[in-house]
């Protein structure tokens, strides 16, 4: 198969993604194509059915790179709490230089608990740090969730061990 056929393959498998009853065939696919599905994948991340943007950054979680970033980024914000906790946890993949300052963001602002909980989480056991105190002080203090407020602790007792 040549570039051309495996790019217009990987996006029709890209598409496939909507669909429930072709979903793990057509992922299973775009994986075992690799990294040959990034351009088709990439574009996906744009689609209108927030299941394809879901499951290409399920993709990109198989294959992250740090250029990726800066297309998974917007998806911080995407409509839907399933694709903004599958960005956060992407971006944790590539390396993204802003990582810190996105969770933040996502800890503090994001309507879902679920994406607020996953944010706090990958702070407290990745990023915990002395600066962070404050913050998951803070968090502990105030919210109303106990899955959050446990972690924000755990964040915190991490972050002074620093």
């Amino acid at each position: 198969m040549n570039e051309t056929t495996t790019g217009r393959n990987a996006r029709a498998l890209v598409a496939d993604l909507a669909q429930p009853s072709r979903r793990d065939a057509a992922f299973a696919e775009l994986v075992r194509l690799g990294p040959s599905a990034r351009d088709a994948v990439h574009d996906g991340l744009g689609d209108g059915r927030w299941e394809v943007r879901r499951w290409c950054l399920y993709w990109l979680f198989q294959f992250p790179r740090p250029e990726d970033a800066a297309r998974v980024e917007p998806l911080l914000r995407d409509p839907r709490a399933k694709v903004r906790h599958a960005a956060l946890v992407v971006l944790e993949r590539t390396g993204c230089a802003d990582v810190v300052a996105l969770l933040l963001e996502r800890a503090l602002e994001d309507e879902s608990v679920h994406v607020r909980r996953s944010a706090v989480t990958h702070l407290a056991w990745a990023h915990a740090h002395p600066d962070l105190a404050g913050f998951f002080a803070d968090v502990a203090a105030r919210e109303s969730d106990a899955k959050l407020r446990k972690q924000a602790a755990a964040g915190l007792a991490r972050s002074r061990s620093c």
